[in-house]
């Protein structure tokens, strides 16, 4: 039974949720621990308070096989986008919620099914792709973020809410089409690469690694492990990486029985 968070505190948010609400007919039937709930068949959302990456309580709280969170994607420069990225903390510090070094369980099929039908049901000349894994909370049950990113004007605009909400409904309903459940190693922030091969149905990543952290060879046992499916493969963008990085990289991969593929 998936579960759909979102929270008061947020706009984008509250406004994917509520398009969601119609979307697919959810009632309210209750609260949890002071929580607002709704359900519509199989599938529940919760609304919390305050930030979503601090909802590390929810290990506790919900009983569910998947969390999908709703949110607003922050960027320096504001970049209008539609996004999808599983949760964790690749650095050696926690500034936006979850543990240090510690990566959550990620739902690869799920995701690869929101990008998808993002990028179907996209009208607009925003992007979409994916995210590197990044910030909390730090869960045991599958779970991603679904974002929309831009400026005050994109964040307050139903329409694009409702574009995202049309892809949760969609991508629950889905079957998924990849190939491979794959890891991806290397890139920047936004992996171009590897959202192209997610959309081409080649690969549903489940950890997606940046070049800004591939010194981290001690957690790409992790990055296969901790998924509601174990990867099968690696995905590197080869020329993002130093050579050096790329050897200990594939040394630890080797080490695991991983198979690798350059991209």
């Amino acid at each position: 039974m998936p579960c759909i968070v979102y929270t008061a505190d947020d706009e984008p948010s509250l406004n994917i949720a509520a398009c969601l609400k119609e979307a697919m007919g959810f009632c309210e039937d209750g609260e949890l621990e002071g929580h607002r709930c709704f359900s519509s068949g199989k599938t529940r959302m919760i609304e919390l308070a305050g930030h979503l990456f601090d909802a590390e309580y929810l290990n506790e709280l919900l009983d569910t096989d998947l969390i999908i969170f709703l949110s607003r994607h922050a960027s320096e420069k504001g970049t209008a986008s539609f996004t999808t990225h599983s949760l964790g903390n690749w650095s050696g510090e926690a500034k936006f919620g979850g543990r240090a070094k510690c990566l959550s369980v990620s739902s690869p099929e799920t995701m690869a099914n929101v990008l998808r039908a993002l990028e179907r049901s996209n009208t607009t000349e925003i992007p979409v792709t994916y995210e590197a894994t990044h910030h909390g909370p730090l869960l045991d049950t599958p779970s991603l973020f679904v974002e929309l990113g831009g400026n005050g004007s994109v964040l307050s605009d139903r329409k694009l809410a409702g574009i995202v909400a049309k892809s949760v409904s969609d991508a629950l309903a889905a079957k998924a089409e990849y190939s491979k459940i794959a890891i991806g190693i290397g890139g920047t922030h936004y992996p171009d690469k590897f959202t192209k091969l997610a959309l081409e149905g080649r690969y549903a990543f489940s950890h997606i690694m940046s070049r800004h952290y591939v010194e981290n060879v001690d957690m790409i046992e992790d990055a296969v492990e901790r998924s509601d499916k174990r990867a099968e493969i690696a995905v590197i963008e080869w020329k993002s990486i130093k050579a050096a990085d790329r050897y200990k990289v594939i040394g630890k991969l080797n080490d695991l029985g991983i198979e690798y593929e350059r991209a």
